[in-house]
């Protein structure tokens, strides 16, 4: 029977190597998280297989490999990941990506989501028919 510890503390790089070495000769699997990349860690959203979004650069990646996005595209991704699991109306969605005084359909959502269903890799983007859209969370 396996079970999963978690054991999380801070030492100094001296104590860390006796620590580790302790550990390591008990069987444990040892995984080190820095503070400097946990903190970055909260401006990435992970969605789908293999893909995520930085909040913080805006920009998407798939298996670590960066998509080129419209700055449109990535508005409504954004909008998709933030309310992740909810539907996000077209209205919602228009007001979001345009200007209020651009005159916009919904067939113009329609083309952007199109196009960014090609770009993702896999049918990631659910539509909830006559309402909206939405991403199903993890």
């Amino acid at each position: 029977m396996s079970k999963n510890v978690v054991l999380v503390f801070e030492a100094n790089d001296t104590d860390i190597v006796d620590i580790e070495n302790y550990i390591a000769s008990r069987g444990y699997e040892i995984k080190k998280i820095d503070k400097k990349t946990k903190k970055a860690d909260k401006n990435i959203i992970e969605f789908g297989t293999g893909h995520h979004f930085n909040l913080k650069t805006k920009e998407t990646f798939y298996q670590n490999q960066k998509l080129k996005l419209t700055k449109k595209e990535s508005l409504f991704l954004k909008l998709l990941l933030i309310n992740m699991g909810q539907v996000v109306t077209f209205e919602q969605a228009t007001n979001y990506i345009w200007n209020k005084e651009e005159l916009i359909t919904e067939n113009n959502l329609r083309t952007l989501v199109w196009r960014l269903r090609n770009k993702l890799k896999t049918d990631l983007i659910k539509n909830n028919q006559g309402i909206g859209y939405y991403i199903e969370s993890c």
